[in-house]
C-alpha cells in the first residue's frame, strides 16, 4: 500500500470531458496529493532502479513533481503525457522498460491539481507545462526529443507542438484524444499546428470516437505534406495504459517509434 506520508490533500467528485468520443469519470475521494518533493517510493508502489524525483515550475510559477527515468547521458528524450485519470505512478514502470529498451532518458510528471502536483487544476496551462519540461530534458543534455501522450494527454502533447523550441524527432499517440474540457478550463490539439515529420499513432479499433482521431492524425500529417504516419490498429476496446499493458505489439511499435529518432523516422 501506498504510504501517507507527504500527503497534502485530494477528495471530490471530478468529472471530465475528453471530446472526440471518450468520457471518463473518475471518483477522487480516494486520490491524496503529495508535496512535489516527496520521494517517488513513497508517492507509487513500483518504482524503477534509478528513478529520479524531479520538480519544475510552470510559467506561473506553480511547482509540478515528476521523475526521470534512464541513462543520464542519454541523446534522446521522451516526455511522457499521461491521461486525465492517471498520474505518474500508472506509467512509471512502463517508463522504466521503455528506457530499458530504448536508452532513451523518459520525463513523465504529474499534471496540475494530481498526484505530486497539488494545487489548483488548469486544463489551459497543461501544454506550456509539457513545453516546461521538453525544456528540462533539453536543459540536461538531451539532443533528440520524442513527445508520447495517452488519451487526454495527447490535447496536450498536440496543443504544445507549435510552442516547442524545436520539432519532436517523434511524435507518439497512443488512443489519441485531440480536445478536452472541464471546470478547470479548455485545451485543444485538434489544428495540430506544426506536426513533426515522424508521427506514431496506436489506437484500439473497438471505439468509434478514437478511431476517427487516428484517421484525422492520420489525414492531416498527409495533407500538410509529412512522411507517411506509422499507424497500428488494434482489435480491443482496451484504452490508454491498458492498451500498452495489455498488448507486447503496441509496446514494440513505441520502442520502433523511439528508435526510430536515431533512424531518421524508418521504422
Amino acid at each position: 500500500m501506498r504510504s501517507t506520508s507527504g500527503v497534502l490533500a485530494g477528495t471530490g467528485l471530478v468529472a471530465v470531458l475528453l471530446l472526440g468520443g471518450y468520457v471518463g469519470w473518475r471518483l477522487l475521494d480516494d486520490e491524496p496529493t503529495y508535496d512535489p518533493t516527496t520521494p517517488l517510493a513513497t508517492q507509487c508502489d513500483e518504482v524503477p532502479d534509478g528513478a529520479e524525483r524531479i520538480t519544475f515550475e510552470g510559467d506561473d510559477g506553480m511547482t509540478l513533481g515528476g521523475a526521470l527515468v534512464g541513462p543520464a547521458d542519454a541523446q534522446v528524450g521522451v516526455v511522457l503525457r499521461q491521461g486525465a485519470g492517471q498520474t505518474i505512478c500508472d506509467w512509471l514502470p512502463w517508463a522504466g522498460d521503455l528506457a530499458a529498451s530504448t536508452g532513451a532518458r523518459v520525463l513523465l510528471f504529474d499534471r496540475r491539481g494530481r498526484g505530486s502536483s497539488p494545487g489548483e487544476s488548469n486544463l489551459s496551462a497543461e501544454p506550456t507545462d509539457l513545453v516546461r519540461a521538453s525544456d528540462l530534458l533539453r536543459r540536461r543534455g538531451v539532443d533528440d526529443l520524442a513527445l508520447v501522450g495517452s488519451s487526454m494527454g495527447n490535447s496536450v502533447t498536440f496543443a504544445a507542438l507549435d510552442r516547442l523550441s524545436a520539432e519532436p524527432c517523434a511524435l507518439v499517440a497512443i488512443s489519441p484524444v485531440l480536445a478536452s474540457s472541464d471546470s478547470h478550463g479548455t485545451v485543444d490539439g485538434s489544428a495540430m499546428a506544426g506536426l513533426p515529420d515522424n508521427v506514431w499513432v496506436v489506437w484500439e479499433e473497438q471505439s468509434s470516437g478514437i478511431v476517427a482521431n487516428a484517421e484525422l492524425i492520420e489525414t492531416e500529417a498527409r495533407e500538410q505534406g509529412r512522411s507517411e504516419p506509422h499507424g497500428l490498429p488494434v482489435d480491443t476496446d482496451d484504452h490508454s495504459i491498458g492498451l500498452v499493458e495489455k498488448h507486447d505489439q503496441v509496446r514494440d511499435f513505441v520502442v520502433d517509434a523511439i528508435d526510430s529518432c536515431r533512424t531518421g523516422g524508418a521504422a
